[in-house]
C-alpha cells in the first residue's frame, strides 16, 4: 500500500469518525430538545393559563380606571362649579356691601338732617312757648317764677 492509499485510507477513516461523532451529537441534541421541550410545554401552558385567568382581572382593572378618569372628571367640573358660584357670590356680597355702605352714609345724613330740623323745631317752640308764657303773664299780671304751662295749680 502506497503512502497515498494510507492517506485515502485515514482521511476516510477520520471522515467516518467525525460523520459518526456529528450524528451522535445529533442524536443527543434530539434528545435534549425532547428533554427540553416537555417542561417548556408546561410552562407555556401554565403562561396560557395565567394569562386567561388575568384577562377578567385585567379588564376589571382597566374598567376600574375608566371610572376613576371619569369621576376625577366629574369632580374637577364641580369644583370648577363651586369656586365659580364662591367667586360669583363673592362679588354680589361685595357689591351688596357697597349699597348698604352707600345707604347707611345717606340714611346717617338724612337722620343729620332729621336731628338738625328737630332741634331746630324743639328751640323754636320753646321759645314760642316761652314767649307765651311770657305774655299770658304780662296779661294775668303775674309775676315771674310762677308755674310753668303744663303744671298743675296749687290745690
Amino acid at each position: 500500500m502506497s503512502t497515498f492509499e494510507i492517506a485515502v485510507v485515514v482521511g476516510m477513516a477520520l471522515w467516518v469518525i467525525v460523520a459518526m461523532v456529528i450524528l451522535a451529537m445529533l442524536v443527543y441534541g434530539i434528545r435534549l430538545l425532547r428533554d427540553v421541550r416537555e417542561p417548556l410545554v408546561r410552562v407555556s401552558g401554565a403562561v396560557t393559563d395565567l394569562n386567561e385567568r388575568l384577562r377578567p382581572v385585567l379588564r376589571n382593572a382597566e374598567q376600574a380606571s375608566d371610572q376613576a378618569r371619569q369621576i376625577a372628571a366629574r369632580l374637577k367640573r364641580d369644583v370648577d362649579d363651586v369656586s365659580d358660584a364662591i367667586s360669583n357670590a363673592t362679588e354680589s356680597t361685595g357689591r351688596m356691601v357697597e349699597l348698604v355702605e352707600e345707604r347707611v352714609v345717606e340714611v346717617a345724613a338724612l337722620v343729620a338732617v332729621i336731628q338738625e330740623e328737630a332741634e331746630a323745631a324743639f328751640v323754636s317752640t320753646a321759645s314760642l312757648l316761652r314767649g307765651l308764657r311770657r305774655g299770658s303773664r304780662k296779661v294775668s299780671g303775674e309775676k315771674p317764677g310762677g308755674r310753668a304751662i303744663g303744671d298743675r295749680p296749687p290745690g
